[in-house]
């Protein structure tokens, strides 16, 4: 589906390429020169230049050239020359009506763009091991990709929310003895708490006794009890988690952030999943067991088999890739293996399913595999995206290495890790989960200290009753949060600041927030019900800059969505918001000079707040009706 915006750029770049081939210029040349004007015109080429380099002649010579060429477009009123760039005036009643009916159509929970044109997509996030409650810089990845997974939604995917569970890795078999060696570690269960944060006090006390005393051996040994099904190891590893992960969906749920499948490595092992990717690559001459040297008694994959490896590979020492340790115990890079050959449907669909949660706060209910269910239609995707920090980069290439090597090269192709960066608080302060430096930086305390602030500053400045401020402050809260973690590049590192992510004056969330609530109130003023408009009354400058903002977003949501980037959508809102602001603050709208302008000018404020409210929901933030 194409938007105003995104017909008059294509017409302009075929028209465009026409030209430039007419006057003997390489139509190549034109990518990424054509977007809005910042200055002179709507729509702006800059490709004169790019020719100025590799023909003789001035920039301005050759605009006027390749505009002398140009086929009249209907859209377009008129063409300009300005000190090189090819200015087009579009045709702005057209502009405006073909805008507006599509603004008027975007609804948060249908799809606004066929760009997936129904692929099934799995997104996997956050996947944190079940050893202590969620940190701020977890809930990073968690945000992330529940933006991504909104984003594929919006553009027409048929869409799996995952979040894998590491129920057997080092971090949950310490979790998992510091709970059943609580006299040791001198710390007993405390009912009151919230079972994660309770968990996490254990797994940060069994971790200090363990590297004190150093009982590594026991861990392995404990970490081998754990993998085998049916012992009284496995069984209590697996309970601890079930209720690790229930206390960590009320975080979540408090987040407005939802699942579809829960699936658990423990059932990886144990559905032979991790058997049966052994006996692909094996088959396919992938793996070795060697009998003696450094890897005596390890399945590995020789690297020199894997062809050319790509440059993040280049130079590594070791030799090989270690899948399962000379104990037997596999590592999480096996797993993985084994558990994205079920995402694209190399492997049988074993598992089994049933209802982890019957109805999520959402409406839908939450899935797990397990050793009892059904067999139902999860996994068997053509595309997987997975929100890992950047540290597991490495690995995830691995992963994708090796599907190539086995001849899935779509399913390689379509494997995408978005790796993020850390999060810092302001101070300086990271976080480590075995050291224990997340107490009292979790997801729950941040939504919690947030909300504090949000209401503090809503009272300063509003007038609520108690419920609507409670109400307000925990969308504040949450808006102020997902959009400061959001607005940066997922690859950056970041200082969270509650300066910047509670500012109502600049790039934020509440921000945001408050000019939705500032059109909404236009809206109640006026009484307007209905989106009729007559676009002969949208002529003034501010009104058709608000115009050309909102043509842009179903591009820019197939942008953010292909460049798995929610902070294109992030910079829509903020630039959404600011040309708003400019046509709010520059012209009578309620008060307009007559009533054809002021029912056309609220027609444009319905407009926005409807496509501001669609962006915002794409990253997870909620409204607010009224500041």
């Amino acid at each position: 589906m194409l938007s105003s915006y995104g017909q008059i750029r294509e017409e302009l770049y075929a028209a465009l390429a026409d030209a430039l081939e007419a006057c003997g210029y390489d139509s190549g040349l034109l990518t990424n020169t054509v977007d809005f004007a910042k200055t002179v015109g709507d729509i702006s080429c800059s490709v004169a230049f790019r020719v100025a380099k590799a023909h003789p002649g001035a920039p301005g010579d050759i605009a006027k050239n390749i505009a002398d060429k140009l086929i009249k477009n209907p859209r377009v009123q008129r063409v300009s020359i300005d000190n090189g760039y090819i200015n087009f005036y579009l045709n702005r009643e057209r502009f405006t009506k073909d805008t507006m009916d599509y603004i008027f159509d975007a609804d948060p929970a249908k799809p606004i763009s066929n760009a997936g044109a129904s692929e099934k997509a799995i997104i996997e996030y956050p996947s944190a091991n079940p050893a202590h409650p969620l940190h701020v810089g977890q809930l990073r990845n968690a945000i992330l990709g529940n933006s991504v997974a909104n984003l594929y939604s919006a553009c027409g995917y048929r869409l799996e929310r995952e979040d894998y569970i590491d129920d057997l890795g080092l971090q949950a078999a310490h979790a998992l003895w510091g709970s059943m060696n609580r006299d040791k570690i001198g710390l007993a269960f405390d009912p009151k708490k919230k079972f994660d944060h309770a968990l996490g006090d254990a797994y940060v006390a069994a971790y200090k006794y363990i590297t004190d005393n150093k009982l590594d051996e026991e861990i392995k040994k404990l970490m081998e009890l754990m993998d085998q099904e049916g012992t009284y190891e496995s069984g209590l590893a697996r309970k601890q988690a079930e209720e690790y992960i229930a206390a960590e969906r009320e975080t979540l749920f408090a987040y407005g952030i939802y699942h579809d499948l829960l699936v658990w490595e423990s059932d990886v092992i144990h559905d032979r999943l991790l058997e049966k990717s052994l006996a692909i690559l094996e088959k396919l001459n992938l793996v070795d067991k060697p009998k003696d040297g450094k890897y005596a008694n390890c399945v590995i994959i020789d690297l020199k088999r894997l062809g050319n490896l790509p440059p993040e590979f280049k130079g590594l020492r070791e030799e090989a890739k270690v899948l399962i340790r000379a104990n037997g115990v596999p590592n999480y890079l096996a797993k993985d293996i084994a558990f994205h050959m079920w995402k694209f449907g190399i492997l049988d669909n074993t598992f089994k399913f049933s209802e982890f949660i019957g109805r999520q706060p959402n409406g839908m209910p939450l899935y797990t595999t397990g050793r009892e269910g059904e067999r139902m239609r999860f996994g068997g995707a053509k595309k997987a995206v997975n929100i890992i920090d950047a540290r597991q980069s490495a690995e995830q290439m691995m992963v994708k290495v090796i599907l190539d090597a086995m001849g899935r090269h779509n399913a390689a192709k379509e494997l995408n890790h978005l790796a993020y960066g850390v999060v810092e608080l302001e101070g300086g302060a990271t976080l480590a989960g075995r050291k224990g430096t997340w107490v009292g930086h979790t997801a729950d305390d941040l939504l919690r200290e947030a909300t504090e602030k949000a209401r503090s500053m809503i009272g300063e400045r509003f007038r609520f009753q108690e419920k609507e401020k409670d109400d307000t402050a925990v969308k504040i809260a949450l808006g102020a949060i997902k959009f400061e973690f959001l607005r940066f590049s997922p690859e950056k590192n970041i200082t969270f600041s509650w300066a910047k992510a509670l500012n109502f004056q600049g790039d934020s969330g509440p921000y945001c927030q408050y000019t939705y609530a500032r059109a909404l109130r236009l809206l109640e003023d006026s009484g307007i019900k209905d989106k009729s408009f007559d676009p002969d009354e949208i002529t003034t400058d501010p009104e058709f800059a608000l115009i050309k903002q909102l043509s842009r977003l179903v591009e820019v949501v197939e942008k953010s969505c292909n460049e798995l980037r929610p902070n294109v959508i992030a910079d829509y809102c903020i630039d959404l918001s600011y040309a708003f602001s400019n046509f709010y603050e520059q012209l009578q709208i309620l008060k307009a000079p007559d009533e054809k302008h002021r029912h056309s000018r609220l027609a444009l404020t319905l407009a926005f707040a409807n496509a501001l409210k669609y962006s915002l929901a794409l990253l997870g933030i909620p409204v607010v009706n009224r500041m």
